[in-house]
C-alpha cells in the first residue's frame, strides 16, 4: 500500500491534490467527480450518508407498504365475502318464490290463502 490509499484526495500518480470538477447532490449519497491539474486524470467518487435517521425512515416505508399491502389482500377477501353473500341471499329469494309458486299449488292449497285480506 502506498501513501496515496490513505489519501484519497491526492493524485497516486503525481501527488498533487484533486480539483473537484462536479458535485451531484442526491437523497441519499453524494457524488463527485474529481480530476488532477498535471495527469489529467479523473475519477469519480459516490459517499453515502450512514444516517440512522435514514435507516429509521426506510424501515418505516417498509412497514407501512406491508400493512397496506396486507389491507388491500383482507379487502380482496372482504369482497369475495360479500359476493358470496349477496348469491346466498339472492338464492334464497329465488327458493323461496319457487316454493310459493310451484310447490304450494300442488299440495293443493291455492296461493290465495295464505295471504291475508285487509
Amino acid at each position: 500500500m502506498s501513501v496515496s490509499e490513505h489519501q484519497p484526495d491526492l493524485c497516486p500518480h503525481c501527488q498533487s491534490p484533486f480539483e473537484i470538477v462536479y458535485v451531484k447532490f442526491g437523497f441519499a449519497r453524494t457524488s463527485l467527480i474529481v480530476s488532477c491539474p498535471n495527469c489529467a486524470m479523473s475519477s469519480a467518487r459516490e459517499w453515502r450518508a450512514e444516517s440512522k435517521a435514514l435507516d429509521r425512515l426506510k424501515t418505516l416505508a417498509t412497514n407501512t407498504r406491508s400493512f397496506w399491502q396486507g389491507v388491500a389482500g383482507r379487502m380482496d377477501a372482504l369482497n369475495l365475502r360479500s359476493r358470496y353473500v349477496l348469491t346466498f341471499l339472492i338464492g334464497a329469494i329465488i327458493t323461496s318464490a319457487l316454493l310459493r309458486h310451484i310447490f304450494t299449488p300442488m299440495a293443493g292449497s291455492p296461493a290465495k290463502e295464505f295471504v291475508r285480506e285487509r
